[in-house]
């Protein structure tokens, strides 16, 4: 054995372990092994004594009461963690549905709008609306003295929009009794 391979062994092994076999006739040989082996084998003592008169600061229950809490704390975080992420992303997926979404039209807005009537009455007019928009209780209707052929309306555009078509389907001659002719018997 060479003083390399013993001293490779020293690095690696404990002291004990090199008393016996070749290792140990090496360093019964060799003044130099010799010398080192027995700086190493003191400076080991040393630290066994030292480690050994060392106390913990904190006992083994509390120490392990902290890993515990420390447990329980990571546990709790990563279940923070992934709500406030779902919520993120919960967030953001409303967030571009209302863009994308196209608002409805608003009621609250009002329009007012005269309509000239062409056949039908204006009392005849305001119950053919209240017939058919029943559920519009901003929509206010109006109507002149009776000969009169005008409508005042005025409400939401949406209800606007729905009077307006309304008295277009039915205010004309072919749908209302303006457009029967009368025949009088001849003489």
């Amino acid at each position: 054995m060479t003083c390399e391979d013993y001293l490779s062994m020293l690095e690696t092994l404990q002291v004990e372990a090199l008393a016996y076999g070749a290792a140990r006739d090496h360093a019964a040989q060799c003044h130099d092994c010799n010398r080192v082996t027995r700086v190493v084998a003191a400076r080991e003592r040393n630290m066994t004594l030292a480690y050994a008169e060392a106390y913990p600061s904190a006992s083994a229950v509390t120490v392990a009461e902290r890993a515990i809490v420390v447990s329980r704390r990571r546990r709790v975080a990563f279940y923070v963690r992934a709500a406030l992420g779902a919520a993120a992303v919960l967030t953001l997926l409303a967030t571009i549905m209302t863009r994308r979404v196209v608002p409805a039209p608003s009621r609250t807005l009002v329009k007012h709008e005269t309509f000239r009537l062409q056949c039908l009455s204006s009392q005849q007019a305001v119950e053919l609306l209240r017939e058919e928009i029943p559920n519009a209780p901003g929509l206010l209707i109006s109507a002149p003295r009776p000969p009169v052929g005008v409508l005042h309306i005025e409400g939401s555009k949406v209800d606007v929009e729905a009077a307006r078509s309304i008295l277009d389907r039915f205010d004309t001659p072919v749908r209302s009794q303006c457009g029967l002719e009368v025949k009088l018997p001849k003489q």
